[in-house]
């Protein structure tokens, strides 16, 4: 079952549609303004995944916004969306009220690597929001990166064969304030991931990228800052369009797969 929520003056039809009225056309004929929220009897098991992007730093003055994850959550209570954040470590503010993830500041990927087996045997989730890379650009090369996103992709998958895995590209990192290579690392990579996503798809693995290409260097804490952190890490406005690319993707992907297999429960 769905149920329709559609915003008319801060009044919501919730009718409750069987699956056989919602179809392509029934789809594209909503108006704009309304919520195609899938119903479960459980909570969907989401693990936000990566590094210090992933658990909210803006910059050495301010740590603990919980990043795009505060406004995520909010998203998806606004839409009555049950969700439940899954991971091994609990930071944010109090706005957040769920606030467990796996965001592990300066880790690379094959640092996640190590360590994934063990949180995914403990948290169980439904779908995991990936984005992991940056640290890896201060040293690794391109064909490093890449070969450490596909070993990374494959214990994620092997360990969590039901759950929907969603990779996103990195944001970009300012070339005035980091080292160019930096920059260009991050670019490359970036272009690499939708190749190396689909072939994991050709394997039959429940991969998607989640293109956050467009995010600039406006996104970012300030070039000419006094921060240390200055050109790496998202700004407000950068978390809060990584909180709108996460919240549609989930959206495509609970809608696409009506028959999601949850850790306790299916959809009804």
């Amino acid at each position: 079952m769905y149920q329709i929520k559609v915003d008319a003056s801060s009044h919501f039809d919730t009718t409750l549609y069987s699956d056989a009225y919602i179809n392509n056309w029934a789809i594209a004929e909503l108006k704009e303004k309304c919520t195609f929220v899938p119903e479960y009897k459980s909570p969907l098991r989401i693990m936000p995944l990566g590094d210090s992007i992933t658990y909210g730093i803006k910059g050495i003055s301010d740590i603990d916004s919980g990043g795009y994850r505060t406004e995520l959550w909010q998203k998806f209570v606004a839409d009555d969306l049950p969700v439940k954040f899954v991971g091994s470590r609990c930071d944010g503010p109090n706005e957040l009220s769920d606030k467990m993830h796996e965001g592990h500041p300066g880790w690379t990927m094959k640092q996640v690597s190590a360590s994934a087996s063990q949180w995914f045997d403990a948290a169980q989730p439904d779908l995991i929001l990936l984005m992991i890379g940056t640290n890896d650009t201060r040293k690794s090369s391109l064909k490093t990166m890449i070969e450490d996103l596909n070993t990374l992709i494959d214990i994620i998958t092997q360990h969590c064969p039901k759950a929907q895995l969603l990779v996103a590209s990195i944001p970009p990192i300012h070339p005035a304030a980091k080292p160019a290579i930096r920059s260009l690392r991050a670019i490359y990579f970036n272009a690499a991931i939708p190749s190396v996503v689909s072939s994991k798809i050709a394997q039959g693995k429940k991969v998607h990228f989640v293109d956050m290409r467009s995010l600039s260097v406006q996104d970012l804490t300030a070039s000419l800052s006094l921060d240390l952190d200055r050109g790496l890490h998202p700004n407000a406005q950068g978390y809060r369009k990584i909180a709108n690319f996460w919240h549609d993707a989930v959206f495509r992907v609970i809608s696409n797969n009506k028959h999601l297999t949850l850790t306790s429960s299916r959809p009804s």
